[in-house]
C-alpha cells in the first residue's frame, strides 16, 4: 500500500489535542437519516485521529479508519484504545489506493479532507463499495463569524502568506464538492446542517495551527519560534486577553448511491428518444 507524502508530518498529538469535536447531534442525524443500525459497516476516510470515527463507531458494528498519515493513524488507534472503543480497523492508506470488497459499506464519511483528494477517483472507489441505497457523507466546518473582530480569516490569511502565500501540500480544487457529487454514483444529494460555537484560549489556538500543515513542527523546522511569535502577536492583536470565539456550522452533504436499476433508468431518461427506440 502506498503511503502518500505527509504534509501533516510532527501534528499528530497537535490535531488530537485542540481539533475541537463535532456536534454530538450530527453523528445521532447520520444514525437516523442514513438508517444506520448495530450491524451496518462505515468508512472513514481523511479519519485524522479519529473526530468522527471513534464516535460513531459508537452506533455501527465497525468502521474502517483510513488515513495516509502513520502518525495520525497510530495517534488514533491510541485514543481509541484509551475511550475502550475496540470496533475499528485502522488503515494507512491514501483514499485514492483503496481496495476493498464490492458492497461492504453502508456509509463512507469524509470530514474535513475532501480537499485533500483525488476526489473523482476517491468517488469512483467508493462506488464500488457502497452498498446501494448507502451514502456518503462529506463534512466541512464553516466559520460564520469570530468574535473579537473576524481574527479567524484574519490568521488564515496570515499563515498563508507566510508560506509564500501557498496552502502547504494541498492541492486547488476549483470545483464544488457538490458538483463532483453529482457527477458521481451519488447523486442523489441532500444537506444536513448543525450549528457549533467554540471558545478558544492562545495556547489552544497556537495548538490547533501546529495540528494543521500551515503549522506541523516537521515542516517549520528551524522557523518554530518565528513561526509561533508571528501567530501570537496577531491573535494578540485582535485579543489582548487571549480570548476567542468562533461561531459557525457543519454542513454535510449525503449523497445516496442508487441502485444499478435506478442508476440505469436515470441514463435511460436523458437518452434520445430514437436511441430508446432502437
Amino acid at each position: 500500500m502506498i503511503v502518500a507524502t505527509d504534509p501533516f508530518r510532527g501534528a499528530a498529538s497537535n490535531y488530537a489535542r485542540h481539533f475541537k469535536p463535532y456536534p454530538e447531534d450530527l453523528f445521532r442525524s447520520l444514525v437516523r437519516v442514513c438508517g444506520l443500525t448495530n450491524s451496518s459497516r462505515a468508512v472513514d476516510l481523511g479519519a485524522g485521529t479519529g473526530q468522527i470515527a471513534i464516535p460513531l463507531a459508537r452506533s455501527v458494528a465497525d468502521v474502517l479508519f483510513v488515513d495516509p498519515s502513520d502518525e495520525m493513524v497510530q495517534e488514533g488507534n491510541r485514543i481509541a484504545e484509551a475511550a475502550g472503543v475496540k470496533n475499528i480497523n485502522f488503515l494507512v492508506s491514501r483514499s485514492e489506493d483503496l481496495d476493498e470488497p464490492i458492497s461492504t459499506f453502508e456509509i463512507a464519511t469524509i470530514a474535513g479532507s475532501f480537499h485533500w483528494m483525488n476526489r473523482e477517483t476517491v468517488l469512483a472507489k467508493l462506488g464500488k463499495m457502497i452498498k446501494p441505497g448507502g451514502c456518503v457523507a462529506i463534512i466541512e466546518p464553516v466559520v460564520d463569524h469570530s468574535e473579537p473582530g473576524e481574527w479567524k480569516s484574519a490568521l488564515m490569511t496570515d499563515l498563508v502568506e507566510f508560506w509564500g502565500g501557498i496552502w502547504p501540500g494541498r492541492p486547488t480544487q476549483r470545483i464544488p464538492h457538490r458538483e463532483v457529487l453529482r457527477e458521481s454514483d451519488f447523486s442523489d444529494i441532500t444537506e444536513l446542517r448543525h450549528n457549533f460555537e467554540y471558545h478558544w484560549n492562545i495556547e489552544d489556538l497556537l495548538g490547533w495551527v501546529h495540528g494543521t500543515s500551515l503549522g506541523a513542527l516537521a515542516s517549520l523546522g528551524d522557523r518554530r519560534d518565528e513561526f509561533s511569535t508571528r501567530v501570537r502577536r496577531l491573535l494578540l492583536s485582535y485579543s489582548p486577553s487571549g480570548f476567542f470565539v468562533e461561531r459557525g456550522h457543519v454542513s454535510t452533504m449525503l449523497g445516496y448511491r442508487l441502485s444499478d436499476a435506478m442508476i440505469g433508468r436515470e441514463k435511460d431518461q436523458f437518452q434520445p428518444e430514437n436511441e430508446l427506440k432502437s
